[in-house]
């Protein structure tokens, strides 16, 4: 009996501020994986494609014409609208001679470069700005002011 009695000697535990500490400590981490699994914080976005132009030559009559120097394989022409000076354009489909406010010279879907872009609108002067915005990602891709 007292071999029990000296081991039972000791009858400290842990403190009531350390668990409650260990407690809110828990609680929160939990909370933190809930929330994130509810609000699919690591959910994937839609990437924005890559695209550059060049202007060919100063506008004239409200017709500008651009050439496309380099884009990213992910790079749709249905995928992206045109905006001129704050004017949706929408989306453009391929014709050459252009048809509409504007159209391309692709021949599918892809943008590739040395494909032209032609523009004919009555914003299409000196000074505005001509936005490719990629549709899916609601991103503007390249921006420029004409001349």
């Amino acid at each position: 009996m007292k071999i029990f009695n000296k081991v039972k000697t000791n009858n400290k535990a842990v403190s009531a501020v350390i668990g409650v500490i260990l407690m809110v400590a828990i609680t929160v981490a939990i909370a933190a994986t809930v929330y994130v699994y509810v609000t699919g914080f690591g959910s994937s976005t839609v990437p924005t494609p890559s695209i550059s132009i060049g202007q060919d030559a100063a506008l004239s009559n409200n017709n500008v014409n651009f050439t496309i120097d380099s884009a990213s394989n992910d790079a749709k022409w249905s995928d992206i609208e045109l905006v001129v000076n704050n004017t949706d354009l929408g989306v453009a489909a391929a014709a050459s001679p252009p048809t509409n406010d504007w159209s391309h010279s692709g021949s599918d879907d892809t943008v590739s470069a040395g494909e032209t872009i032609w523009i004919n609108h009555a914003d299409v002067v000196a000074g505005n700005k001509v936005q490719l915005v990629h549709v899916p990602s609601n991103s503007v891709i390249v921006e420029k002011t004409l001349y």
